[in-house]
């Protein structure tokens, strides 16, 4: 209950007690009381009249790196005697050290600090306000005020470097790349021979050639390399997640999405991102250093997630990705998928998928038993089925065991720029 309640009803009582029982008795217990709630009236803090300013370093983090927070806390009204300064943590942060709560005095322009640090996991963090909480000696009456403070701070991905994503899509765009394009120019790899025009490079006669036609000269001609449109999609889905308590299987998916992406800007392509969940979170299709930026914020709001709407794959919207472009779908994968995947090659579309293993990241969760090993085996039989199905109709597939490193396993699989691969015909 609250003191000066307590107090009120006490000095009440006893008031009340005297008058009915018209005994002097009550009447100067109360003496003592009133000059402990006026001496508590007397020495009262008055408004609390505090600024505070906050300064995070580094705001740009991995997992499990420590972040130092620093608040300074001034004084810009009367001096107050008993102050106790708080600052919230964000949920998910894990304090290391410091003092993230201060009991102090503080005088008319004088400045306290509160320094410390933290960790969390994958996200981003706001603090918004520091509580101070003001009370008199007696500790009888109280003031509280919520400081603004505003800031906050990114925990990225971990981002895993690969040198290479090999791709290549149906259609490129008019920029200079890595990816081949279909069409003769300059180039490394040989594509064919054409009649010599003016302005062509004499170092570029293929003489076998043309001592065939005397009056004629024919030159090798290159494949042109260009950049492609290239749309990432991750499967946010909480039904295709799998958690156990080493971790969750999408934490894995953002790794790769983001290691993903970095490689395609890092070569020129223009990349976009969807984030395919409990809702749609779509980063538009960009170049270079600011579009990997805009990119790593998404992934660093991306959360598993269930929806009505996008339970299932046959609702991804085609309409925002470029039409014979390259689809990289990081997912655990579900038996029902098949059918949408294969649709998606049907339209022109040069289609990659990044499966986590969700069989082997869950077998370490359960003791080993008869029925176990038998179900785990029934999985993979089913799963590498539907594998065989996505390659029979053209997908690329990494069927990747999260305990290898991601770089390894993509280097192994889809380093190598695919051979030409018709489109599917219903």
């Amino acid at each position: 209950m609250n003191r000066v309640l307590l107090l009120g009803l006490l000095i009440y009582s006893l008031l009340l007690l005297g008058l009915l029982t018209v005994n002097g008795g009550p009447i100067v217990l109360l003496v003592p009381l009133l000059l402990y709630v006026m001496a508590g009236i007397y020495f009262a803090p008055g408004r609390l009249q505090l600024e505070a300013s906050r300064e995070i370093e580094p705001e740009r983090a991995y997992p499990g790196d420590p972040v130092r927070v620093k608040v300074t806390i001034t004084n810009r009204g009367s001096a107050v005697e008993d102050l106790l300064l708080e600052d919230p943590l964000p949920p998910g942060l894990e304090w290391i050290n410091g003092d993230y709560r201060l009991l102090c005095s503080l005088a008319s322009g004088q400045s306290v600090e509160l320094e410390y640090s933290v960790r969390g996991d994958r996200g981003l963090y706001r603090f918004e306000n520091t509580r101070a909480v003001a009370q008199d000696f007696f500790s009888i009456f109280r003031r509280e005020a919520s400081i603004p403070s505003p800031a906050q701070f990114l925990v990225l991905p971990y981002t895993p470097l690969i040198k290479k994503v090999a791709i290549r899509p149906r259609e490129t765009r008019v920029y200079s790349g890595t990816i081949p394009a279909r069409e003769g120019g300059t180039g490394v790899d040989f594509f064919g021979v054409r009649a010599y025009a003016p302005g062509d490079s004499v170092r570029h006669i293929n003489w076998r050639v043309s001592a065939r036609y005397p009056e004629r000269l024919f030159i090798n001609e290159y494949e042109q390399e260009r950049v492609g449109d290239v749309g990432i999609v991750l499967d946010a889905r909480r039904r295709s997640n799998i958690e156990t308590p080493a971790g969750s299987l999408f934490e894995h998916q953002v790794a790769a999405a983001a290691a993903i992406s970095q490689a395609l800007l890092r070569d020129g392509n223009r990349v976009s991102l969807l984030i395919y969940g409990q809702f749609l979170d779509r980063t538009y299709p960009g170049y270079g250093k600011i579009q990997r930026e805009r990119i790593l914020q998404a992934l660093t709001r991306a959360r598993p997630g269930d929806s009505l709407v996008f339970d299932r794959l046959e609702n991804l919207p085609t309409r925002l990705l470029p039409i014979r472009s390259q689809i990289i779908l990081i997912s655990p994968l579900l038996n029902e998928d098949l059918p949408v995947l294969i649709q998606l090659r049907v339209r022109g579309y040069q289609l990659m998928v990044v499966s986590p293993d969700p069989i082997a990241f869950s077998e370490s969760a359960y003791p080993q038993s008869q029925t176990i090993s038998l179900a785990v085996r029934l999985a993979r039989m089913e799963r590498s089925l539907l594998f065989a199905n996505l390659q029979h109709a053209g997908v690329r597939v990494l069927n990747w065991d999260v305990s290898i490193p991601f770089e390894q396993a993509m280097h192994q699989v889809l380093a190598r720029t695919p051979p030409p691969i018709r489109s599917l015909r219903v």
